[in-house]
């Protein structure tokens, strides 16, 4: 069986697709992937980052300004 290679939006690295956090924004709100339409990978070294670039790329993906608490809210539980 094989691996899938995904790409951080972030940092743009490829990875094994298990080893990223697959997001994506249902009503222009940050979720994790429920299985049915677009999403996005977030590799776990970028996820822990609070810097600006990452809030823009995430934002570019939602078209909605996302904040660093709606992030840490999805990520910590």
């Amino acid at each position: 069986m094989k691996n899938p290679v995904r790409m951080c939006i972030y940092c743009k690295k490829r990875k094994f697709q298990k080893e990223l956090i697959r997001l994506q924004c249902i009503d222009k709100e940050l979720r994790y992937f429920t299985g049915i339409g677009r999403s996005f990978y977030l590799c776990h070294d970028c996820s822990s980052l609070k810097e600006k670039k990452l809030l823009k790329s995430l934002s570019r993906e939602c078209k909605k300004e996302i904040k660093t608490i709606d992030l840490e809210s999805l990520l910590n539980g």
